[in-house]
């Protein structure tokens, strides 16, 4: 009784576990956007796909040194849509390629702040098809960590770039923008420090890094995608799940030896 009692106890803990976690918010989001003349309109469709409501849902964007907020939605049921447009003037000087920054803010029944993003670009007068090539690695840490990416300028002539981080405002950014100078046919690479602000463990979040530069007289904008994995443990009462299952096997190995030196 003594033994199916431990077991109880562990396979408890796991069902437990499991059950806090059974519950996600998951939105499936749409941005697109269309030049107007000298006016950008921008259209966002967010379905909630997870298995839970979505609360204080709400749209940001940053676009031409610009950063607008749409209607917040107090609740998004499961299988529903928010949507937002904006129609933002823009003051660019020079034609070419821009981007284009939404940032989805929203928090779950316990008012827990989240953010997803989403980054392309827009042609302003003409298209400028950057030879800038960018690309993020994937990183993982704790508490602090960094995230690399390299820059390839397949271009014929030297390029002078400024690369900035797009991050969730669940993690800090260490620096605000890179410089890079770039040969033609080159390559070089630079990183960005990390710190968990506001994350949760397990948890798997979207950056982007966009490098912009002017070049001919027209704007160029690459984006590079990248991800960050939470890594810290999880804990029950303060300890990590880990230590008590080993805690747990620990207590059943003395059990059983025990029933073995009483028979002796």
């Amino acid at each position: 009784m003594k033994v199916f009692g431990l077991w109880s106890l562990v396979f408890g803990l796991v069902i437990l576990h499991t059950a806090a976690y059974a519950s996600y918010i998951s939105l499936n989001t749409a941005l697109s956007s269309q030049v107007q003349g000298k006016n950008l309109k921008v259209m966002i469709s967010s379905t909630n796909k997870g298995d839970e409501s979505a609360y204080n849902v709400r749209a940001e964007i940053k676009v031409a040194g610009q950063g607008l907020l749409a209607e917040k939605r107090p609740e998004l049921p499961v299988n529903t849509a928010y949507q937002a447009q904006f129609n933002v003037p823009l003051t660019h000087q020079l034609p070419g390629n821009y981007p284009l920054i939404l940032i989805l803010h929203y928090t779950d029944a316990n008012q827990y702040p989240f953010s997803a993003l989403s980054v392309q670009t827009y042609a302003f007068g003409r298209e400028a098809p950057s030879p800038i090539f960018g690309q993020a690695k994937a990183t993982a840490f704790a508490k602090e960590g960094e995230l690399r990416f390299t820059l390839k300028n397949l271009g014929e002539s030297e390029v002078r770039a400024k690369t900035y981080l797009v991050a969730p405002q669940e993690l800090s950014v260490g620096q605000e923008k890179v410089e890079l100078v770039l040969s033609p046919k080159s390559e070089g690479s630079a990183s960005f420090k990390l710190k968990n602000f506001s994350a949760l463990n397990g948890s798997t979040y979207q950056l982007f890094a966009v490098t912009e530069y002017e070049s001919g007289g027209l704007h160029y904008t690459s984006v590079a995608p990248g991800t960050v994995k939470i890594t810290a443990e999880e804990s029950l009462l303060g300890l990590s799940y880990i230590l008590i299952y080993l805690l747990l096997a620990a207590l059943v190995i003395a059990f059983i030896a025990a029933q073995f030196v009483k028979k002796k």
